[in-house]
């Protein structure tokens, strides 16, 4: 339906009709009339006589008439030269095995047999060239013994002949105006026999025609695949055009059957391929033509199509390839079922038009005029009559037809682009104004965003600092609450020991135990003064970047085979294995205190979160090169895991579930600003699959010079000092 809208608007498909069936119908009736009137020379008792034949101004000629025959066997131009081959009967060529005799007694459909030919040439005879295009068996031309054509492999039995290669065309020389022709035929799993005589002539003639033909062929074929290619295309941009797609299948079945037919251009191209399965591409194209063709029917005119025909038209026309796997055993079955199938389909086709043509569809007439033109030729092929070349006459009508059709297609498309374009050019007048209104109340809306964004940004900052305040005062409150505490117990304490003196009322009882609480009490401050210290000391720490260390470069497996002991000694205890894996040549530009710090820090929490009450299990150091060139250091345990309440603030100060134990909560926080600051690198904290922490600090790595890579850099001692500071 959709091909009638495109075209019912165009009048270029109702001027070309008729002229193009004339012309093809002229031509047929022209070449038939020149065949008739031509007085071609044939064999007689195996000898041709063209001494009277001018290859320049007759042309050239088919070797026809009666060739000498052995029947089952390969004779050798030798063996016919002296005398030693048996007596030869007398054949017709051209012609099947299947439909010929010997001597009364019908030839084998497939076996080996020899032909040969005595050709007479005028003394004036110009270079010549031979030409036999039958593939689908294996057979040899030789011509005064030289082996000129060919197709395959000739042997005696089916497993030493193959039809694979072929050389179509070959330049003869005759010896004393003689050409003595040898044909030898091998016929294993297809006809045997001469279907198509020998063709002689003129060498540039000959070869003249080789190369039209082929360059021909060549431009049809692409011809063909362009019309698929395009067809194709319209399909993908419009699928509910499923014609588009039923064209272009065709496109690409008309061009397959051009490569596989007995061409020039199958003697190119395919060469290399054996014959019979060329033969069985060739009648599987069948099919896809003729379905082609009664699916575009069913697609341009739908319920035109009788189910009474159509069926049963389906049905030959696909029992097409399986016949040809039989036509050895029953010879007339593969050319009755094409038969069959190609009158079913045209009758088929022919109603479905007329139906059409009732409901004054304008496609009726020329797909009408189309497919019987491909129908007839089709038949004739089948049949073999008709001239050379009438099959591709009715696939370049039917071509032509679709070449048609795809430009009005084409044509329709442009017009309906156009017609949308103007439409869009319209909408997008009205969506400018639309757009800038638009863009105007974004713009608001983007502000409003962007305050609200600054507000929350402030009140996280506001909010983080209130924790940082309240983490801080109650780090440092507890001590120093505890130590004023003891100070007012120290001043009653000497207050009253003052009044004792004065009245002279103290003992030396008194006096020992008045010292010893004095002694207590200085402890008990010392030790809260020095914890607040400690806590302000790690604030500090964390809030600074460590400017006062310089970046140093060191290889990280030195470095952890230097502190390797000390982290042994951390993790001494009965119920953890440790365990360390890294390589030589991770070399780093980096600041060792800072990384061995971390390294400590992550040690300890592993210590003293991973495995509570003694929980067995291990802890886990290695280095390793990244792909991308960075240098991972991981630190996992298979203890506990992480809190699920903390990991969101797993990096916030003061964040800890070991305050009872007298944990600050900053490790990790110091782990955090250090790596992102001086060390310049990533961390992550995951979960193992199998339980347990990993915690991973990738840092950039740094190329290794020619002088490290024979003997790397020793790491230096500021490292170790360091970890056994935090360890300890």
């Amino acid at each position: 339906m959709a091909v009638q809208r495109y075209l019912g608007h165009s009048g270029m498909m109702r001027w070309f009709w008729a002229p193009l069936v004339a012309t093809l119908i002229l031509s047929s009736l022209w070449v038939g009339l020149s065949a008739a009137l031509t007085q071609r020379p044939l064999a007689v008792d195996g000898v041709l006589d063209l001494r009277g034949w001018d290859f320049r101004h007759d042309g050239q000629i088919f070797l026809e008439g009666d060739w000498q025959f052995w029947r089952d066997r390969l004779v050798t131009p030798a063996e016919i030269t002296d005398g030693s081959a048996p007596p030869p009967a007398l054949l017709d060529v051209p012609g099947r095995w299947t439909s010929q005799k010997v001597n009364g007694v019908p030839l084998n459909a497939e076996g080996i047999g020899t032909y040969h030919l005595r050709v007479l040439l005028p003394k004036d005879a110009p270079p010549l060239a031979m030409r036999h295009n039958q593939r689908f068996v294996a057979w040899n031309v030789l011509v005064n013994g030289e082996r000129s054509i060919y197709a395959g492999n000739v042997g005696t039995d089916a497993d030493s002949t193959d039809s694979a290669g072929q050389k179509a065309i070959s330049a003869v020389g005759p010896i004393d105006g003689v050409l003595d022709i040898t044909v030898q035929v091998a016929a294993f799993g297809g006809y045997g026999g001469i279907p198509r005589a020998l063709l002689l002539g003129d060498a540039d003639s000959m070869y003249g025609d080789w190369q039209q033909e082929l360059a021909f062929r060549t431009a049809f074929l692409s011809v063909c695949l362009s019309i698929g290619l395009l067809y194709l295309i319209l399909y993908v941009l419009r699928p509910r055009d499923r014609e588009c797609l039923v064209f272009a299948v065709m496109s690409v079945a008309i061009a397959l059957v051009q490569l596989t037919s007995n061409t020039p251009l199958g003697s190119e191209v395919l060469y290399s391929l054996p014959g019979q399965l060329l033969g069985f591409l060739n009648n599987v194209m069948f099919p896809f033509v003729w379905l082609s063709c009664l699916a575009s029917a069913a697609l341009l005119f739908p319920g035109s199509l009788r189910k009474g025909l159509a069926w049963p038209s389906f049905l030959f026309i696909l029992a097409v390839p399986v016949a040809s796997l039989w036509t050895l055993q029953f010879p007339w079955l593969l050319t009755w079922t094409a038969t069959i199938g190609l009158i079913l389909a045209l009758m088929t086709l022919i109603a479905a038009t007329g139906t059409a043509a009732k409901q004054r569809q304008p496609l009726a007439l020329p797909m009408a005029i189309a497919w019987t033109v491909l129908g007839v030729s089709n038949l004739a092929l089948v049949h073999r009559v008709g001239f050379t070349g009438i099959m591709e006459a009715g696939y370049c009508f039917m071509l032509f037809l679709q070449a048609a059709l795809l430009i009005d297609r084409l044509r329709f498309m442009l017009d309906q682009a156009k017609q949308s374009n103007a439409r869009l050019a319209a909408l997008n007048g009205a969506l400018e104004d639309q757009v800038a209104d638009r863009t105007k109340h974004l713009s608001e809306t983007v502000d409003r965003l962007q305050l609200a964004q600054d507000r929350l940004v402030q009140s996280e900052k506001l909010a983080s600092l209130g924790r940082l305040v309240a983490g801080v005062a109650h780090e440092v409150n507890t001590p120093v609450g505890t130590a004023l505490t003891t100070a007012t117990h120290l001043a009653q304490q000497v207050e009253a020991a003052e009044e004792a003196m004065a009245a002279g009322t103290m003992t030396r009882r008194q006096l020992a135990d008045f010292l010893t609480e004095v002694k207590e009490a200085a402890n008990l401050l010392t030790t809260t003064v020095e914890r607040t210290a400690a806590v302000v000391q790690s604030f500090k720490q964390i809030a600074t970047e460590r400017s006062d260390e310089t970046r140093r470069r060191l290889d990280l497996h030195d470095l952890l085979m230097e502190l390797r002991p000390a982290m042994e000694v951390r993790t001494d205890a009965p119920h953890v294995r440790f365990v360390m894996e890294s390589k030589p040549g991770l070399v780093l530009e980096t600041n060792g205190g800072a990384l061995t710090q971390v390294l400590g820090q992550l040690l300890s929490n592993c210590m003293d979160h991973a495995f509570p009450g003694a929980r067995p299990g291990m802890i886990r150091v290695a280095a390793s090169l990244t792909q991308d060139g960075s240098v991972d250091l991981v630190v996992e345990d298979d203890g506990i895991g992480i809190d699920p309440d903390i990991r969101p603030r797993l990096f916030e100060p003061f964040t800890t579930t070991g305050r009872a134990d007298g944990r600050t909560g900053l490790g990790l926080h110091m782990v955090y600003t250090l790596v992102a600051g001086p060390l310049g690198g990533t961390v992550s904290v995951t979960d193992r699959p199998d339980g347990g922490t990993l915690v991973q600090v990738r840092l950039p790595a740094t190329p290794r010079t020619e002088a490290e890579t024979a003997s790397p850099p020793p790491t230096p001692n500021v490292g170790a000092a360091g970890m056994s500071a935090i360890i300890t």
